[in-house]
């Protein structure tokens, strides 16, 4: 078939979107993260996995102490099984004496990849608000002198 040349219409096309955008429906595998805050949330839980075998109320309670207390478990457990699909971590059920078995979280060689990526993405994200509070300190600064 020749080429006219000229570009088929987009009309019909889904639209390319962003890493960190919010559609749901043939969703590609993480490759990195992005902006969104659910995308942000998933260095920190990879961190959480990082540090040991980790259960559900482990990385709860490890977002917590790092002072995200808004997560909630159904986010946190729908994002587990996201991380797992995706290949970023393992789960396997673990017996404990006295209890339940309960899932326990690893994290596997493209899980610490994206860690790595997530933290670069973090400080490129800390030096943002950094220069923003920088710049809004002096504007404040100013203003007070003049008044």
């Amino acid at each position: 078939m020749m080429s006219t040349g000229r570009r088929q219409s987009t009309a019909g096309r889904k639209k390319a979107r962003p890493p960190g955008s919010s559609a749901r429906r043939n969703r590609p595998a993480r490759s990195e993260p992005g902006w969104s805050g659910r995308d942000l949330l998933t260095p920190y839980v990879l961190l959480a996995i990082s540090t040991q075998k980790a259960h559900g109320y482990f990385i709860e309670q490890y977002l917590r102490s790092l002072g995200l207390a808004q997560v909630e478990m159904t986010t946190l457990y729908r994002m587990l099984r996201q991380l797992e699909k995706d290949g970023l971590v393992r789960s396997a059920w673990e017996a404990q004496a006295g209890g339940p078995a309960r899932r326990v979280y690893t994290l596997t060689d493209a899980g610490r990849s994206l860690l790595d990526t997530g933290a670069s993405y973090l400080e490129q994200y800390r030096h943002a608000i950094d220069t923003f509070f920088g710049t809004y300190g002096a504007t404040a600064k100013r203003k007070e002198r003049r008044a």
